[in-house]
């Protein structure tokens, strides 16, 4: 068996027996790796709040041959991202950035692109918790933003620039994402190639998530609209979905977020 030791980001947790958890990690050296933390659930246990979600832990395993679990040996809290839990509405805003990456990051495969992706959010959002109640639309925009650069990390992220079909950069206004083309058609070609439907705020919202920093949008002199919110993640979902990366409508997290603020 061999031991490994990496800086790892708690996505997810499942009760395993009495007393211990099946922990999701994201680590920045060796990806997506699910670990058995035996004796977690004990009271005073040895891994304290290195297992808490979201938190930001070194965490040291070892592989077992031929087994899909490997066994939790320590870990070492680095960053309690601990002010989210004073915002219900970031707290499952950073939810829906952690099951994006476990839904759609594939087991093993290292990715230190995704991992400073999904401590920059956690940080964007604990930083500016709590919110004002007028401003809690910040927090839900943020897992759009992420999830267009998660999929610019998996290779499937729309071209935004201009039209994919006449190479028109000005769209007039308005455009139209096509899955099956792979981004932005302008109105004129809109006809022939269909897609999701982007107005000009649901537009200006993805190219700043693209173009920008991830925590622009935390930042903006005003928050995005409900309607620019909705068009923006309805446009990302039809691209997931056509590449066959499931329903993100069907994220238990993305649905408790919505709760709160539709």
């Amino acid at each position: 068996m061999s031991a490994r030791a990496t800086d790892a980001i708690v996505l997810r947790h499942v009760r395993q027996g009495d007393t211990s958890h099946v922990v999701t990690l994201f680590t920045r050296e060796h990806g997506k790796v699910a670990v058995l933390a035996k004796g977690s659930r004990k009271p005073g246990s040895r891994f304290g709040a290195g297992l808490d979600l979201f938190h930001l832990t070194h965490v040291q395993y070892r592989e077992r041959p031929g087994r899909d679990l490997v066994f939790l040996q320590s870990c070492d809290l680095r960053r309690a991202f601990t002010r989210l839990a004073e915002d219900v509405v970031a707290y499952a805003a950073a939810g829906v950035c952690a099951e994006l990456v476990d839904r759609l990051a594939p087991d093993g495969a290292p990715s230190e692109e995704i991992f400073d992706l999904l401590r920059e959010s956690f940080e964007s959002l604990a930083e500016t918790a709590p919110l004002p109640p007028d401003e809690v639309l910040r927090a839900v925009a943020l897992p759009v933003s992420f999830q267009l650069r998660l999929m610019d990390q998996l290779g499937i992220a729309p071209e935004l620039t201009g039209c994919v079909v006449c190479g028109d950069a000005e769209l007039s206004g308005s455009a139209s994402i096509s899955a099956r083309r792979g981004g932005l058609v302008c109105r004129r070609c809109r006809a022939a190639e269909g897609g999701r439907r982007l107005g000009p705020e649901g537009l200006a919202l993805l190219r700043t998530a693209a173009f920008d920093t991830l925590a622009a949008g935390m930042t903006s002199p005003s928050p995005p609209s409900r309607g620019a919110l909705l068009e923006a993640r309805a446009a990302l979902d039809a691209v997931l979905e056509y590449h066959h990366h499931g329903r993100p409508t069907a994220l238990r997290s993305r649905r408790f977020l919505d709760d709160l603020w539709k």
